[in-house]
């Protein structure tokens, strides 16, 4: 089935995350100076994952919010994203690990697909095209970090 349009600049903008989370994977394997993996995560943070989650916040959770089910969904996510937000604000500090770092990056993947897979179906269920609408969702405006980071410490 494919994604209701309303969802799919959410959708996109999941699909970049991944790509970080793969990225950052590949450089922990590869034993990357964790100086730039942590630079490079907070660079995605700050320009494309905060402001993705600050947009979830608006606009998702009060639309969860207005059935059970998603009233559920609506906590998880605000858990995971309050998770994200205290590591980030320790990422610049000492005793970051290449652990660490490959831990975020599955702790990432593991919000986007529950929102892919759970979270987004309940919605496309649960709400109507009209309802979907009024989310007015809207797509990043900057070019993908995994794109512009003069740094390739994944390859």
């Amino acid at each position: 089935m494919q994604r209701a349009v309303s969802l799919q600049p959410l959708s996109r903008q999941h699909k970049s995350s991944l790509m970080t989370c793969l990225l950052i994977r590949k450089g922990v394997s590869k034993q990357a100076s964790i100086s730039v993996m942590a630079d490079f995560l907070l660079k995605c943070w700050q320009q494309e994952i905060k402001p993705h989650f600050d947009q979830e916040e608006r606009s998702l959770i009060p639309a969860l919010r207005t059935y059970p089910e998603g009233n559920n969904y609506a906590e998880a996510i605000l858990r995971d994203h309050e998770l994200w937000r205290t590591a980030m604000t320790h990422l610049d500090q000492a005793n970051v690990t290449h652990r660490l770092l490959g831990d975020l990056a599955d702790q990432l993947e593991q919000h986007v697909r529950f929102e892919e897979r759970i979270v987004f179906p309940s919605l496309e269920t649960n709400l109507s095209a009209e309802q979907l609408n009024q989310l007015q969702l809207q797509d990043n405006q900057h070019s993908a970090i995994c794109n512009t980071y003069p740094v390739k410490f994944w390859e």
